[in-house]
């Protein structure tokens, strides 16, 4: 186990098993029909090749702009560029560690470098994580409320899997809402729910457990108390957050305006639904950016308003597109940051 954990902490280890699964994934894709998936893409319209490549950018302005606003509130002279930097590097180690488990210390290491502290930083990730889940779970319950009927009926070997990973996301921010705002409910669980967990062995050690929870706790009450005293800045932050997610659910359909698959009216919302769908599954898989199950999720889900082999080539351009190509953006990103910063230091 030891082995294993320190082979996923290792990033050459996760770009060679993203690389070997991509080639992987490649080949499954585009093995019956090499010859009509590669032609198709070579004639993909350029202008909507623009607009996806605009879009996967757009993304991390967004999420820069939400990390500007609320480093702000301390930090008055903090730029919307840094806020970008901070994002792309943040994104770029988001997706070559396993469960996305690099982003924070990445986004740290840039905001240091960028003169913010270590506890502000902290204080600022925090308080984009409450803001973006928050809004994230509010717009995909709403796309499942408003397509539950239509997509139950469709993918209901799927669709408990989908609410499933919706409950987890809702779950985690409602719970440190429950704690904050119904103190029984936070008695109860540090003594008597804790204790039940280590006796189903869910909790293994019981002391260390309450810690967490209680420094998770307070850092999550001192966020509520800032985010409570500045109510104008919270509504920008979510809608630049709802606004990257809408941008982001919405990919797949710019790539298949480009590959010129025909789509019916009102497709849009379907999939904008359908990726935040994927998305929804993708938190349960713990490979570097989710590698394979993915692009499986995608074509399983894709594949009732695309054709096969439209899907397939839909799923081959969205995948470089949000992924690859971000990545390579990202680790520019932090190169120039990297340099910068010991050039500084020098």
């Amino acid at each position: 186990m030891k082995t294993l954990k320190k082979l996923f902490s290792s990033y050459i280890f996760n770009f060679a098993l993203i690389i070997g699964i991509a080639a992987l994934v490649m080949y499954l894709t585009i093995r019956d029909n090499p010859k009509e998936i590669f032609e198709a893409l070579k004639r993909a319209d350029k202008l909507w090749i623009g607009i996806t490549v605009l879009a996967v950018i757009s993304i991390r302005l967004f999420s820069g702009l939400a990390i500007k606003l609320e480093c702000n509130l301390t930090f008055p002279k903090y730029t919307f560029l840094q806020g970008v930097e901070n994002a792309f590097v943040g994104g770029l180690f988001n997706e070559i560690t396993p469960s996305a488990s690099g982003g924070q210390f990445a986004q740290i290491f840039i905001f240091r470098k960028q003169g913010i502290p270590m506890t502000e930083a902290a204080g600022v990730l925090w308080m984009n994580f409450i803001i973006y889940q928050t809004t994230m779970v509010v717009s995909v319950f709403l796309l499942i409320l408003l397509k539950f009927r239509e997509f139950y009926v469709k993918y209901s070997q799927f669709f408990v899997i989908v609410l499933f990973g919706f409950a987890v996301n809702a779950v985690v921010i409602v719970g440190l809402w429950a704690l904050v705002k119904f103190p029984k409910f936070y008695t109860w669980l540090s003594t008597r729910g804790i204790e039940i967990g280590h006796k189903l062995h869910l909790v293994k050690d019981k002391e260390k457990a309450l810690s967490s929870l209680n420094e998770y706790l307070e850092r999550f009450q001192n966020e509520v108390n800032i985010l409570s005293q500045h109510k104008e800045m919270v509504a920008k932050v979510a809608l630049a957050h709802l606004m990257r997610l809408l941008v982001y659910y919405s990919i797949p359909y710019f790539c298949a305006r480009a590959l010129h698959i025909p789509m019916k009216p009102g497709i849009l919302l379907d999939v904008i639904t359908l990726s935040s769908f994927v998305s929804m599954i993708n938190a349960f898989i713990p490979l570097p950016g989710a590698s394979g199950g993915t692009e499986a999720t995608f074509l399983l889900m894709f594949g009732t308003i695309f054709k096969p082999l439209d899907v397939r080539m839909v799923m081959l351009l969205w995948r470089f597109m949000t992924y690859y190509f971000d990545m390579m953006i990202g680790a520019l990103v932090f190169l120039i940051a990297k340099n910068r910063s010991d050039a500084a230091n020098a």
